[in-house]
């Protein structure tokens, strides 16, 4: 069975990009918008992203413009302490959540098509029953297109020798999964920056880490 709609917009994508967007129109216009997404709630790449992860900047810098996030606080504990919160994955998804659950959807004005993938031609289609919705909209907005990606959602892009062990940051929070000796950090930019504070490692056990930067100069 095809169900039929008509919106003004339609945002393929619910991630931080798709919500700002569709959190903008209800108080400058009268359009009527829908939000499809492949993940089962709001959120984006931060639905799969490592546990111990925070924004690398304020809270009240990131999210919508109708919601701040977090509290307005200073962290009063570790590598951050008198400082502007910085929001951990788990409270940038939540937000989200509340927004579309507390805000959007009651409006009326905006349909939400969670576990959805938009395929073109005016098309819906769910990926839990297949059922799908024709959607006629006036502008579709691709909020997809930076196509942010986390090294959990995908193989390495590299080959990874007999015998050794490669892990995702996500499993850093898994007891036992960090080598106990020698270790290699892949990458150099702020996740791996970020690892070391966010998960314990003590001072001793930096000293026998390296990282290896495969970005060109």
């Amino acid at each position: 069975m095809t169900n039929n709609m008509t919106v003004d917009y339609l945002a393929v994508g619910a991630g931080a990009m798709g919500m700002a967007f569709v959190d903008a129109l209800p108080t400058e216009t009268d359009a009527t918008m829908a939000i499809v997404d492949r993940r089962s709630r709001p959120g984006g790449h931060w639905n799969t992203s490592y546990p111990h992860v925070r924004l690398h900047q304020p809270s009240a810098f990131y999210g919508v413009y109708s919601r701040e996030l977090g509290s307005g606080r200073k962290d009063s504990v570790g590598f951050n302490a008198g400082l502007n919160e910085l929001a951990s994955g788990t409270e940038v998804v939540t937000s989200f959540d509340q927004i579309m659950q507390q805000d959007f959807l009651p409006s009326g004005r905006v349909q939400y098509f969670s576990m959805s993938e938009y395929e073109g031609n005016d098309t819906i289609r769910s990926l839990v029953t297949g059922a799908e919705t024709t959607v006629a909209a006036t502008t579709i907005v691709d909020a997809t297109y930076m196509n942010v990606t986390v090294p959990s959602m995908r193989p390495p892009d590299f080959t990874v020798a007999e015998g050794m062990i490669c892990i995702p940051p996500n499993d850093l929070a898994h007891p036992g999964v960090l080598p106990a000796e020698h270790h290699v950090v892949v990458g150099d930019g702020k996740t791996p920056m970020c690892d070391r504070p966010c998960t314990g490692v003590q001072p001793s056990r930096r000293q026998r880490s390296k990282r290896f930067d495969r970005s060109p100069r």
